[in-house]
């Protein structure tokens, strides 16, 4: 399993959040979660929840 640096996790949990809020994420940051939960389940899971969470507003 990789690592992720703490910028990096923090980075990717602040896209995640404003993804599950459902307010702009742009074209890029959609590619950099896809990147990392593509390797990394945690980050895949939360992407999931965020979708779930979106879809229940």
């Amino acid at each position: 399993m990789r690592m992720l640096s703490t910028d990096t996790r923090r980075r990717l949990e602040e896209i995640i959040d404003r993804l599950g809020s459902g307010e702009s994420v742009s074209l890029e940051e959609r590619i950099q979660l896809k990147k990392y939960s593509t390797h990394i389940p945690f980050i895949a899971g939360k992407v999931a929840q965020a979708h779930r969470r979106r879809e229940a507003l």
